[in-house]
């Protein structure tokens, strides 16, 4: 028996019947909830980077990890329309591309945050220290990070039954 995909839907009306969420809807959602989670990111980033003295690489991975799974877990309850089953295979295959996208969004922030201080001398005569570096660089990382992670976490939260390998 084949399973019929189910098109998410939400509330809708004055009669309260049931109308298909619209995909940008569904996206500012998700991007409300990201920047809530970005914030949380960005904290974990900053107190690592400037009380304990955390590389951004290493920073950046610890407070990316916590948040974005902080993220999908309430995304799945909240904004996306839940696929049954699989719980821990979802949130295992979304900690590896969250891992996997980390660790690259990581490295270039490293890199941006051992640069920028640099460029921002040149450009404008505005000292940068590694605590405004490194978050400088988390800004400029985010914006495809919310993309991608919209789509995967989407992908994951409603599309098909996942379960565990025998």
């Amino acid at each position: 028996s084949g399973s019929r995909r189910r098109r998410p839907t939400c509330r809708g009306g004055r009669d309260g019947r049931v109308v298909p969420r619209l995909p940008m809807r569904t996206f500012f959602r998700f991007a409300a909830l990201a920047g809530c989670g970005w914030l949380l990111d960005l904290a974990l980033l900053l107190l690592l980077v400037r009380q304990l003295g955390v590389s951004p690489f290493a920073a950046n991975v610890a407070s990316s990890l916590v948040a974005a799974s902080a993220v999908f877990l309430a995304a799945r309850a909240r904004v996306f329309s839940r696929a049954e089953g699989g719980l821990p295979v979802r949130m295992g295959l979304f900690l590896a591309y969250t891992l996997t996208v980390i660790l690259v969004a990581s490295a270039v922030v490293e890199l941006l945050a051992a640069r920028l201080p640099g460029l921002t001398m040149e450009l404008g005569r505005v000292a940068l220290d590694a605590t405004a570096a490194a978050a400088l660089a988390k800004v400029l990382v985010t914006p495809p990070q919310l993309l991608l992670n919209f789509v995967v976490s989407r992908l994951l939260a409603e599309h098909g039954r996942v379960r565990a390998a025998a």
